[in-house]
């Protein structure tokens, strides 16, 4: 089925939702995670040593981690990096949204820098096949055993030097403290990583808009609580994933860390019921504020009323 797939092979994902998946679907190799969340969090062009510690550090703080066991996870997968060479063959599993793209553009860069003397084919997916019976194709967790395997056959394509070029473009964009690279990147034609424009292109939606202040994710959430009225918040994020983000992105811990962000505020877009030892975030129920309707209608700038820090990529999001 897949003469190149051999113990000598490295699948490489942001995640590990296809780990378990590619073993029952006959492949052998060994398995890597990287999974920093590029589309979080600062994202600043600092050395490698400095750049981790920024990530663990964001990591640990939004996804409520020890900060020791993040920055251990982060310096282990950012190591195992170094050691591609080692094998035969590297795989790279990616699906369309900016949280997958923007760590393809990393890797693009890394591969470049170090030159590991192997074959590496990249596998970047925005659709499932015909056979599966999937509403809305948001990730490969989502396909079947033999949807994995039609990845392979089908979507597998060589790793090249433009691809390495345009990522590593990408990443140097990624980090700096204006949109304006990114902007002229995301309008690219035929890019060599066809994916990566409309991902950038959801990841500048991030930076608030000018009337109201607030990001598309934002923005988004607070719409579907005025359409939906009060509702538990992991109902809000089904919402947001199911229907109405664009491109969406976002795991679940990383929605609620987007709530606790918008909390950070002087007067509150919305209310959410106490927390109990018994309930867990998503099952709290979130109410709009008049600060929140006034917000979305562009009446109020939510700048003016923040009171935190938000990150795109290099760029710090700050109270006016």
């Amino acid at each position: 089925m897949k003469p190149l797939d051999t113990q000598a092979t490295l699948h490489v994902r942001c995640g590990s939702d296809i780990r378990d998946g590619l073993k029952q679907a006959g492949f052998i190799g060994d398995f890597l995670e990287f999974s920093d969340p590029f589309c979080q969090g600062p994202v600043p062009d600092l050395p490698r040593d400095a750049f981790i510690e920024t990530r663990a550090a964001f990591i640990a703080g939004a996804y409520d981690l020890h900060s020791d066991a993040a920055l251990e996870r982060l310096r282990r997968e950012y190591d195992a990096l170094n050691r591609l060479g080692q094998y035969d063959h590297v795989v790279l599993w990616f699906e369309h949204d900016s949280y997958d793209q923007l760590i393809l553009a990393f890797l693009m860069d890394s591969i470049a820098t170090i030159q590991p003397e192997t074959n590496i084919d990249v596998i970047s997916v925005n659709h499932a096949p015909a056979s599966e019976t999937i509403d809305r194709f948001i990730g490969l967790g989502q396909l079947s055993l033999d949807g994995l395997i039609w990845c392979w056959n089908t979507q597998r394509t060589l790793l090249n030097s433009d691809m390495l070029t345009f990522g590593s473009k990408v990443w140097k964009a990624v980090r700096q403290d204006t949109s304006k690279d990114l902007k002229t990147l995301a309008e690219t034609g035929n890019a060599p990583l066809p994916h990566m424009p409309e991902a950038l292109k959801r990841h500048l939606a991030e930076l608030p808009d000018p009337q109201t202040g607030l990001s598309l994710t934002q923005k988004l959430t607070l719409q579907i609580i005025k359409d939906q009225g009060p509702l538990p918040v992991g109902k809000v994020f089904g919402h947001l994933m199911r229907s109405v983000d664009p491109l969406p992105y976002l795991g679940d811990l990383m929605f609620w860390s987007e709530i606790q962000w918008m909390m950070d505020c002087q007067d509150p877009l919305f209310t959410l019921t106490p927390a109990t030892p018994e309930t867990n975030w998503a099952e709290r129920t979130i109410t709009l504020t008049n600060t929140g309707h006034e917000t979305l209608a562009g009446k109020r700038n939510f700048l003016d009323n923040f009171t935190g820090t938000r990150w795109v990529g290099g760029i710090r999001i700050s109270p006016l």
